[in-house]
């Protein structure tokens, strides 16, 4: 037998836990606050104007412009809100005028370099 392993652990009393005691309360809670009663989700009114719906808006009331977009170099067409000056329609869209820039300023690089683009394998 080797010496390890005729070395004997030494024999030791488990050790005695003293019972934790439970912790007092970080703060004191206090009563709950008076509650102030909330608005009804759906209000009726029955007033004489209440028969007269809003004016839609119609299109009669939108602004068509044509505005030039200075990274993607091309016209764009605008329908305008004029009551918040939000676009509603913008043709070509946004994604668009970025892909074309972004696309516009590859081959720009790429002719600087000199270099043929990376031909991409598509057999199976």
């Amino acid at each position: 037998m080797s010496e390890i392993g005729s070395v004997q652990p030494a024999e030791r009393p488990a050790p005695v836990v003293a019972p934790v005691p439970a912790a007092p309360p970080a703060r004191a809670v206090a009563a709950e606050p008076e509650r102030t009663p909330l608005e009804p989700a759906v209000k009726l009114d029955l007033s004489a104007d209440a028969d007269t719906p809003s004016p839609a808006p119609t299109e009669a009331d939108y602004r068509a412009q044509y505005v030039r977009d200075a990274e993607a170099r091309q016209m764009v067409y605008q329908v305008v809100d004029p009551a918040s000056g939000d676009i509603v329609v913008q043709l070509p869209s946004v994604t668009v005028l970025k892909a074309r820039a972004y696309a516009e300023r590859e081959a720009a690089q790429t002719a600087r370099s000199g270099t043929q683009p990376a031909q991409v394998d598509r057999t199976a």
